[in-house]
Formats: structure tokens, C-alpha cells, sequence
């Protein structure tokens, strides 16, 4: 009775070694973010709001309620959101998005935050991993041993798509691209066959290349991207100052606070373009050392997947581990300009609360997930030795 005790202890603190890095991975790397939201965003701050370290302090409160999140998201058997949860969640941020549209604070022409008291959230953060939490459910109870298209069509694609019509109407087409892209990787790893897989990415690709069509400012992105440096003008002027930002970083960078492309030339500095200031700030060192962080948490989360045995928990590991790299790998490329523009955060280092927050949340989660599927067998040879 006494050894069962010990193994019960043991376990809480004996986890597999991906436990460990995806912890310090997500700490290094909200650490470095608090460090660039602060050096990056002291001029707009002194500029807008008269105060140079408005936009830190706000990050800081956000930091610390995200990691009070990521504390206790680690501790929640992930079993507990299947069902039910799941369900509520979805149903609860269906009516925010819905709020949104009507009640949004609109900026830059769209409406994505919805205003709560002293603080705004977005409200398309948090769906993200609501739908992975959804999938992964409906996937565990419906599809996996009964493997038919309908298992899954009805209702997890009838609520994907509402939700995604509604983040379009914001207009944000970019959070609909990330989303289906997370949802398109759990439904791989899922096991869902591949004519299933291969029609459902069709008719994904399809409707998003058609609404890129159905904005004239979508359309000169494009074309602006194709002609790359021939074309001139408003248009390309974000990721003109985005690559000199980089280019002007060389090495080992200009140091911190020493930007010169944060002082009006550089729009969204300090948020969808931060990165380009940690290349001007802190060079090509900087830039390389941000890559090579979410490269290591990309495969520790994979280790994760493959190494959970539970199905549910497996599906639902490699959702999480795409909301945190699928923005990033997205957001690096349009700021080196590898693809058009498109507003996304960086995941742990863009200014932003319900990102942050949406972040440690997931990762705090897939900690658990990590946790519960520790080996028993290693446990016992531990307390043996």
C-alpha cells in the first residue's frame, strides 16, 4: 500500500523528458517576447498614449494571468474536456464571435476584439482551441472505430463552419486559413482516410482562394507579392520596412531599444511585424535563435503525439502543437516575405493578451497530456533504483 503511495508521488514528478522542454521552451520564449513587446513598443506607446510603457505593462498583467492558466491547464486531466465541455466551450465563444460583429471595437477596418470592462479579448484565439478539443472528442467517440466521413461531417464541420464564417465576416481570413490548417493536421493524425482528407482539403482550398478574390485589397497583396520589389507603393511599403528592419540588423543587431523602424516606418511593430524588430535589434542571431526555439518545441510536441498511446490524447497533441507553430511558420514567412502579407501574431512574442493567453493555455494542456501518458514501467524501475 505504502510503494503504491510512493508511485503515485513519484509519477506527479517524474515525467518524460519533452514535459521539461516544453515547459523552459515556453518559458524562453514568453520571456523573449516581454522583452521585444517592451523594446519595440515605447515609441507607439509614447506616441499614442503619452506614456512609453503602456503596452508592457499590459503584457505583463496578461503574462501572469496566462501562466496562472498554463499552471493550472497542466493539472487538469485532459479526459475532462471531452463531451460536454467541449461542446459548452464552442457554444459560449460561437455567441462572442457573434458579439463581435456587433459590439466589436473595430481597427484597421475590422472588428476582432470584443471590449470587457477594462480589458478587450479575441474571441478567435480562444476558439482555435476549442475546436481542436472538439474534433479530437468527436474523432475519439464517433470516428475511430466506425470509420465513416458522416461520423465526423455532422456537427463538428457544420460548427466549423460557422465559425468560420463569422471570423470572416470581421473580415480576418488569416485566423480561417490557421484554423483550418490546425483542424486539417488533426484530422491526419486522426487517421482520417485519405480520399476523406484529400476532398475535405479541396474544398478548403477552394473556398479560401475564392474569397481572396472578393477583396480588391486581397488582390493587390497578391499581385504585389508576385512582382515581389518591382511593385512600389502602399502596398508592399510593410514588408519593404520589414526587410530592411532585418537587413538592417546584420549579425548581431543594433541592440536593444536601438530600432529605427519602430518609430512610425515599420506599421505593427510591435505585434504582426515584431519579428522583423528582433532581426534589426538583435540580428540575425536573434532571428535564428527565435527559429530554433519553435523548431524544438515543434518536435517535442510531436514526441508528445507519438509517444501518447491514448487516441483522444494523441489527436488533441497534435492540435495543440499546431496552434502554437502553424501561426509562427506563417507569421516568419510573410515578415521575410516568403508569402503576402497577412496579419498574424507570433505566438508568445507579439503584444497581445488573448494570443498569450491562448498559448499557455494550449501548451499548459499538452503538458498534461505529456504527464498522464508517462511511463508506469519507468516510474517503477526509478523507485527500484
Amino acid at each position: 500500500m505504502e510503494k503504491r503511495s510512493n508511485i503515485k508521488r513519484h509519477s506527479f514528478l517524474k515525467v518524460d523528458i519533452e514535459y521539461y522542454f516544453l515547459f523552459i521552451l515556453t518559458l524562453i520564449l514568453s520571456i523573449i517576447g516581454l522583452i521585444m513587446i517592451s523594446s519595440s513598443s515605447d515609441s507607439i506607446g509614447e506616441r499614442y498614449f503619452n506614456d512609453p510603457y503602456w503596452f508592457i505593462r499590459r503584457q505583463l498583467i496578461w503574462w501572469a494571468i496566462s501562466f496562472i492558466f498554463f499552471i493550472l491547464a497542466s493539472r487538469i486531466n485532459y479526459h475532462y474536456y471531452k463531451g460536454f465541455f467541449s461542446n459548452s466551450v464552442i457554444v459560449i465563444l460561437i455567441v462572442l464571435l457573434a458579439l463581435v460583429l456587433i459590439f466589436g471595437t473595430e481597427i484597421g477596418g475590422s472588428k476582432r476584439w470584443l471590449s470587457l470592462w477594462f480589458f478587450s479579448i479575441q474571441p478567435s484565439e480562444f476558439v482555435k482551441i476549442a475546436l481542436v478539443i472538439l474534433f479530437s472528442s468527436n474523432l475519439d467517440r464517433k470516428y475511430k472505430d466506425n470509420k465513416h466521413i458522416k461520423n465526423i461531417v455532422f456537427p463538428s464541420f457544420f460548427i466549423l463552419c460557422v465559425v468560420a464564417i463569422l471570423i470572416f465576416l470581421e473580415p480576418d481570413l488569416g485566423s480561417v486559413i490557421v484554423i483550418g490548417l490546425i483542424i486539417f493536421i488533426v484530422l491526419f493524425v486522426g487517421g482520417l482516410k485519405f480520399k476523406h482528407l484529400f476532398g475535405l482539403g479541396f474544398i478548403g482550398l477552394a473556398v479560401t482562394v475564392s474569397f481572396l478574390f472578393l477583396e480588391d485589397y486581397r488582390i493587390e497583396r497578391i499581385f504585389a507579392f508576385i512582382n515581389g520589389i518591382r511593385e512600389s507603393g502602399e502596398v508592399n511599403f510593410q514588408i519593404s520596412q520589414s526587410l530592411i528592419a532585418l537587413g538592417s540588423g546584420n549579425l548581431t543587431g543594433l541592440g536593444l531599444h536601438n530600432s529605427v523602424q519602430k518609430y512610425s516606418y515599420l506599421p505593427e511593430a510591435h505585434t504582426d511585424f515584431i519579428f522583423a524588430i528582433v532581426g534589426e535589434e538583435l540580428g540575425l542571431a536573434g532571428t535564428i535563435l527565435i527559429v530554433i526555439l519553435f523548431i524544438l518545441f515543434m518536435f517535442f510536441g510531436i514526441r508528445v503525439c507519438i509517444k501518447t498511446k491514448d487516441y483522444f490524447g494523441r489527436v488533441m497533441a497534435a492540435g495543440l502543437t499546431s496552434i502554437i507553430i502553424v501561426p509562427a511558420i506563417i507569421n516568419i514567412s510573410v515578415v521575410i516575405g516568403m508569402i503576402p502579407v497577412k496579419g498574424l501574431a507570433l505566438p508568445f512574442i507579439s503584444f497581445g493578451g488573448s494570443s498569450l493567453l491562448t498559448s499557455m493555455i494550449s501548451v499548459g494542456i499538452l503538458l498534461n497530456i505529456s504527464r498522464h501518458n508517462t511511463s508506469p514501467e519507468r516510474i517503477q524501475n526509478d523507485l527500484d533504483n
